[in-house]
């Protein structure tokens, strides 16, 4: 999504009827949340792979359109 079309409450965005609100969440750092789009976390994969804290979960975009987390 080109910079001026990214909305301006990333947690607000109308999608197919949906509306995505992250009221009261918040990173602990005093900071809005960081908004990527899934197109860049996947770069054209159907699924990565993420290291967290020494565990390892699989991010995998479904045949559907739906991404799935498992550890």
């Amino acid at each position: 999504m080109p910079e001026s079309e990214k909305p301006d409450d990333p947690c607000k965005i109308e999608e197919s009827s949906k509306t995505l609100d992250c009221s009261g969440r918040s990173d602990h750092s005093g900071q809005d949340p960081l908004f990527i789009s899934s197109q860049e976390i996947l770069r054209g994969r159907r699924e990565v792979w993420i290291d967290h804290a020494g565990d390892v979960y699989r991010l995998r975009l479904t045949s559907s359109g739906k991404l799935y987390l498992s550890k």
